[in-house]
């Protein structure tokens, strides 16, 4: 295919989710790099192959493998001189504790309450890691706690809304949001790369800023982003617990969809990291107990590996199950101060 995006589209991805700023190309393909490579599957490793002749794949062989994975990780078939693995973690300074724990779970004759006793002293020795009782719920609202079962990011989002006085017909300003991807029709590809460069991809976290001048269409603050402030079209799901539809307080006909972001699984989590960053330890002790494997290690410390290492600078280990009370209302004074929201509206109602 003589374009990126076509080429990419041709293996089943968006071009426009990974890249901004590719432009035509009449040169055959030469080089891929992917980052991330952990999180590739087979099929999409196979049809990468056969776009480029040479790939360079970035990958960490301890996080999780992809979901679909009946195996490990796809560099890990890769023969010995094709494969350079390295050691040792750079993800936060050399004197930081959290850098500690994740390289102790390497051990194999670890077990999850020598793991927890090490966070335990960690704690006492290191303000940078937090042995919690409770999840705090002014963090929630800014970073997610990370979780493994739906069923416990389900209810922490729920308890969330609920001690925030949250309607359920409405979304108040400051409620965080993850963006699940940008649902438009081709027609629509202008508008979708707008999105995307503003950095509205799939896996953004954004806060909820207000509703938009149209129905169905959100003031947003994506975190992170050069220009961060936008309007756009929005679809919000908001999952119930023991309920198999989500509750969607409003929805445009398309556009950008969002889930709530007050919680999320570790992995989804991949690829993220937050300054704070709470980690509910009872799910990895549930994956402990059951004693499941993933690609060869246990299932718990691959868990454990990949949220404690989403945290920049400090790690709060929960160790209850129970939520604070918040300090404060909801606010977005914080985001505050930047340049005036961008309109990226659909000229037609559709």
């Amino acid at each position: 295919n003589k374009s990126i995006p076509g080429a990419l589209a041709a293996a089943g991805l968006r071009g426009s989710d990974f890249i901004t700023g590719w432009k035509r190309r009449e040169e055959p393909l030469d080089i891929g790099f992917v980052d991330e490579a952990s999180m590739l599957d087979g099929q999409q490793f196979e049809d990468l192959q056969e776009i480029f002749p040479t790939l360079l794949l970035f990958g960490d062989p301890a996080q999780l493998p992809p979901v679909k994975s009946t195996g490990g990780m796809v560099f890990e078939t890769l023969p010995a001189p094709a494969r350079l693995e390295l050691s040792r973690i750079h993800r936060q300074d050399a004197d930081n504790p959290i850098l500690d724990l994740a390289h102790a779970l390497a051990d194999p004759a670890l077990e999850f309450h020598h793991f927890e006793r090490m966070i335990e002293d960690a704690a006492r020795r290191d303000e940078r890691v937090r042995w919690a009782e409770r999840v705090e719920v002014d963090l929630m609202a800014r970073s997610p706690v990370l979780v493994w079962r739906n069923a416990t990011r389900i209810r922490l989002i729920n308890a969330f809304r609920a001690v925030h006085g949250a309607p359920e017909t409405a979304l108040l300003a400051g409620e965080p949001l993850i963006c699940d991807g940008i649902e438009l029709p081709l027609k629509h590809r202008k508008k979708r790369l707008d999105l995307e460069a503003r950095g509205l991809i799939k896996g953004a976290q954004v806060v909820y800023l207000g509703p938009g001048r149209k129905p169905g269409f959100s003031r947003l603050h994506v975190i992170g982003a050069e220009d961060p402030q936008i309007s756009a079209a929005s679809i919000v799901k908001i999952e119930k617990p023991d309920e198999e539809e989500p509750f969607i307080p409003f929805a445009a006909n398309m556009g950008a969809t969002f889930l709530h972001g007050a919680a999320v699984t570790i992995h989804k989590a991949q690829g993220s990291q937050w300054p704070d960053v709470q980690v509910f330890a009872p799910d990895i002790y549930a994956a402990a107990q059951m004693g499941r494997s993933e690609a060869g290690q246990p299932l718990w410390k691959r868990l454990a590996y990949v949220a404690i290492t989403r945290a920049e600078e400090r790690l709060h280990w929960i160790v209850r199950n129970r939520l604070s009370k918040p300090t404060a209302p909801l606010t977005v004074d914080d985001l505050r101060g930047g340049p005036a929201p961008l309109q990226l509206e659909q000229e037609e109602e559709t």
